[in-house]
């Protein structure tokens, strides 16, 4: 009989040393079998640090380091792509709270100190996608979230006490380390020029932004761009135009501009600044039917080895709204001239310009044709001191009476329509 009492004195020895042990362990429903654990402690989704300490100490053992160092490494490699929240519970009887909170603290000061921090802090290697140079991977900084709880065993049931695979939680601290990159990076993470949908308007033109249709990137918590400060300037009344009359600047072909607007922007891309931008910011003009028919598009400076040169952009017939718009698409480095031009071919010239005399004459043109300068002008003076356009450059024009003014009030919404015409 006395020897069956000490065999289960030992067992329960045994048991005891077993339950008061630290360790790692991945939360699983199910045992792991030992040949799958490499694989479970690759970067793991969840994973627990317990920890014991002696009898009314509250400092981590010193034969704990190893564990402290291993759940270190673990949750704070840049390398992993897990980004870890982490908890620290303390579990015990309530009699102890002061005691449980030290202990608490004390493995919280591990974790600062090991970073030579005040608080837990991650610098990782973070994928992103950047509007302007795609995908690509940034060293982020965060402060580790982290939540403090003590808990009273007498008061929780008995699934509470028990981490899942059977490891009993009483009189320990438990760390979980959690795989959350929204809580570490933020719900809305991510820098967006401009920060929301955006309609900038002058008096005829409007300009429709997209949230980051100027900058973005996706998934990143460093610091933003200040918001973007734009601005149009408008030169769309004919009278002015004709009167100082000039040819879109192009090294080879006869571009005839009927107004322009100047696009200002606190915030510029360079051409070979970025590796990827799409043309996604639109811009609009009121036009007639008239301009639409005799072939007016909306030309921009685009950029290429052999320098920047004004090209026809897409331009989209919009349909539907109070007044009869056409649309083009420019990217951030195109914040500068925009004309509503139409090219001609050297045989066409005389079919728009009548022929000046000298190039002092009032908005004459100097255009080399098969080599040889000659001068044009868009209009002339009749008797009664008005202007005479030929058909073809009037229909260009647009000249509409004050009172038939409706400029569109259409939103950031309205700027692609089903119905909408790409001219060709």
């Amino acid at each position: 009989m006395k020897k069956s009492l000490i065999f289960i004195a030992a067992v329960l020895a045994c048991a005891m040393s077993v339950a008061q042990t630290s360790g790692l362990h991945i939360p699983s429903e199910k045992p792991i079998r030992p040949k799958d654990l490499p694989k479970a402690w690759t970067n793991p989704e969840v994973f627990c640090l317990q920890l014991f300490f002696d009898e009314g100490d509250s400092a981590y053992r010193e034969a704990d380091l190893d564990l402290l160092d291993s759940a270190y490494m673990t949750a704070f490699d840049r390398e992993s792509p897990r980004l870890y929240t982490m908890s620290i519970e303390a579990y015990g009887d309530a009699h102890n709270y002061e005691l449980m909170r030290a202990r608490v603290e004390s493995v919280y000061r591990y974790f600062t100190m090991r970073g030579h921090e005040v608080m837990p802090v991650r610098y990782a290697f973070n994928p992103i996608h950047c509007s302007c140079h795609g995908d690509t991977v940034e060293l982020v900084r965060f402060e580790v979230p982290t939540d403090k709880q003590i808990y009273d065993c007498a008061e929780l049931p008995d699934s509470r006490k028990i981490l899942p695979p059977g490891i009993r939680l009483e009189n320990s601290v438990l760390v979980t380390f959690r795989d959350n990159p929204i809580e570490c990076l933020g719900g809305n993470s991510g820098c967006f020029l401009p920060a929301q949908d955006s309609n900038i308007r002058a008096y005829y033109t409007q300009v429709i932004l997209k949230k980051g249709s100027i900058y973005s990137v996706r998934n990143t918590k460093d610091e933003c761009p200040p918001p973007v400060e734009l601005s149009i300037e408008e030169h769309l009344d004919y009278q002015q135009m004709v009167d100082r009359y000039f040819l879109v600047p192009h090294r080879r072909q006869i571009i005839l501009p009927v107004g322009y607007i100047v696009l200002h922007s606190s915030f510029n891309r360079q051409p070979d600044e970025c590796q990827f931008l799409s043309d996604s910011i639109f811009v609009r003009f009121p036009v007639t039917e008239e301009q639409v028919e005799s072939g007016l598009r909306v030309f921009g400076k685009k950029y290429s080895a052999k320098g920047p040169e004004y090209k026809s952009l897409p331009t989209k017939k919009i349909k539907g709204g109070p007044v009869l718009m056409i649309q083009g698409a420019i990217n951030p480095t195109m914040f500068d001239t925009i004309f509503l031009a139409k090219r001609i071919k050297e045989d066409e010239i005389s079919k728009y310009l009548y022929t000046a005399d000298s190039p002092t004459e009032q908005g004459a043109v100097t255009i080399f044709v098969k080599g040889e300068e000659r001068y044009y002008k868009p209009f002339r003076i009749n008797n009664k001191g008005e202007y005479d356009f030929k058909k073809p450059f009037r229909a260009m024009l647009r000249i509409v009476e004050a009172e038939e003014e409706e400029l569109n009030e259409g939103g950031i919404n309205s700027f692609q329509n089903d119905g909408d015409e790409e001219l060709e």
